[in-house]
């Protein structure tokens, strides 16, 4: 068994970490803030801290994130790390949970703290039969939503010039997915999923649909015209 707070570097290897379930899904390489106000998840934050340990946000499948002891999560959640943080004199913590891998649970375990822990092993995508070819899809998506983020913005009156996007296709379609404003089980899908080249190719078909929709029915905003958006009745 593994020390808390190490990482193995295989797949099968299982070691504990504490859990945070949450009414959301927290993917690698992207940040939660989170608001942390129950004793016994307070408790597991300066734990972590002081242990410099991994904890794993699990978006709950059945239950409560609020004071529910049998609080049941999805099988496949996010390693994070502390990242900023901020205590209020009440003892509410905020942060921001810094993803970085995913995890599969093995054994959920109740009792050995006042908050919920699991041993876990990380859960990591399939090699691509084509490297060169699933470089080359992640680009176009990539170019595809940059064409999505400049509409939405050219809407609110904003503009980017450079958005700078990560290379790496898995890392890309994490941040991806996160970005976009996606009902929760299908957010879980994504994490799921254990092939990069489908994860892209549903987030551009997403992607594709929401530009049409930004590009046919909903037209930027002309400040010349602002009585046109002005409700009278």
């Amino acid at each position: 068994m593994h020390e808390l707070g190490t990482i193995p570097s295989v797949n099968n290897s299982a070691w504990t970490i504490p859990l945070f379930p949450v009414e959301t899904v927290l993917f690698p390489h992207t940040g939660l803030p989170l608001r942390i106000f129950e004793p016994r998840y307070r408790e597991m934050v300066m734990y972590c801290i002081e242990q410099d340990s991994p904890f794993g946000v699990v978006s709950i499948r059945k239950g409560s994130a609020i004071g529910d002891p049998n609080v049941e999560p999805h099988e496949i959640g996010t390693l994070a790390r502390v990242g900023r943080m901020r205590r209020q004199p009440d003892g509410v913590i905020h942060l921001i949970a810094l993803g970085e891998e995913r995890f599969q649970i093995v054994r959920l375990i109740r009792d050995e703290a006042p908050y919920l822990k699991a041993q876990v092993r990380l859960w990591r995508d399939s090699e691509p039969f084509d490297w060169e070819e699933q470089q080359r899809y992640a680009d176009e998506v990539a170019e595809q939503f940059r064409k999505f983020l400049r509409l939405a913005l050219d809407i609110s009156g904003l503009r980017a010039d450079e958005i700078e996007l990560p290379r790496n296709p898995t890392t890309l379609s994490f941040v991806i997915a996160s970005t976009l404003q996606l009902e929760i089980p299908l957010r879980q899908y994504l994490l799921e999923l254990q092939d990069t080249m489908e994860r892209l190719r549903l987030l551009r078909q997403m992607l594709e649909h929401l530009t049409h929709a930004l590009e046919t029915e909903i037209q930027p905003f002309n400040p010349e015209h602002w009585r046109d958006y002005v409700n009278r009745n």
